[in-house]
């Protein structure tokens, strides 16, 4: 039995992209900055304060957003959460095919799932991390796309100490940057650009 899960679902929700945030804090105590285009400008990386502090999520929003990635990033956020069963981290990376004719398509991202699911079995990825997939509706307002993204959260399992539930985050989102970037892009109409 691995110790990992890893599951799909689709929200019936949407959003529009791109979408504001002034960095006010809520009731979960992070805060929104709205989005920022990174795609193919890696220089913006240090305007994203939720990637100043964390080095893995810094290094899989920027292998989302290099120039030869099929995909662009539309959010995303970590945070260490101790809870009396132990330590665990959490958060969340956003992303979208950088095609209008690819995000158009729901079942576009299928394939990325299965075969991501497929990569975990076959390398016996062995941390207790659990990938759930979400596609949600949403409109690419600069370039007038209605499509949709893929949200993937990840969960690390309890741990004893902080440093091995960051270590067992790192190797999670080590291994999604790893398959992300095999996904070869197909063309098709940018959706990622600035305006």
């Amino acid at each position: 039995m691995p110790s990992y899960t890893n599951a799909l679902q689709i929200s019936q929700e949407g959003k529009g992209i791109p979408y504001g945030g002034t960095g006010e804090i809520r009731e979960d105590g992070d805060a929104n900055y709205g989005f920022k285009n990174l795609k193919g400008r890696l220089d913006r990386l240090a305007d994203i304060p939720e990637l100043a502090r964390d080095e893995a999520l810094h290094d899989l929003v920027a292998s989302l957003n290099a120039p030869e990635s099929a995909f662009g990033s539309v959010g995303c956020v970590s945070a260490l959460v101790d809870e009396s069963e132990g330590h665990r981290v959490s958060g969340y990376v956003e992303f979208a095919f950088d095609s209008a004719e690819k995000v158009a398509d729901a079942g576009s991202y299928f394939p990325v799932f299965f075969h991501f699911d497929r990569a975990l079995h076959v390398m016996k990825f062995d941390d207790k991390v659990h990938f759930h997939w979400e596609l949600m509706g949403a409109t690419f307002r600069r370039t007038d796309t209605m499509g949709f993204t893929v949200s993937v959260t990840v969960n690390t399992g309890w741990y004893p100490t902080a440093e091995e539930a960051a270590i067992a985050w790192a190797n999670g989102l080590d291994f999604l940057a790893g398959y992300l970037r095999h996904v070869q892009p197909e063309g098709g109409t940018p959706i990622f650009i600035d305006g």
